[in-house]
């Protein structure tokens, strides 16, 4: 509680718009390379159950 501009409060300026903090393009592009990774490691994942399913049916 306090007078807007006074002790660290902020102001406000009336029939402004607030603009976004965010980079559209940049999230997007963080957004597909975090896809990408993902897919990735869903492949070794599998790669790696397939080869221990493959030594499990020599070994028997």
């Amino acid at each position: 509680m306090g007078n807007p501009g006074a002790g660290g409060n902020g102001t406000i300026l009336s029939g402004s718009l607030e603009m976004s903090n965010v980079d559209i393009a940049e999230e997007m592009v963080s957004q597909i390379t975090a896809k990408a990774a993902f897919t990735a490691n869903a492949r070794v994942i599998r790669a790696a159950d397939e080869m221990i399913g493959t030594l499990l049916d020599i070994k028997s």
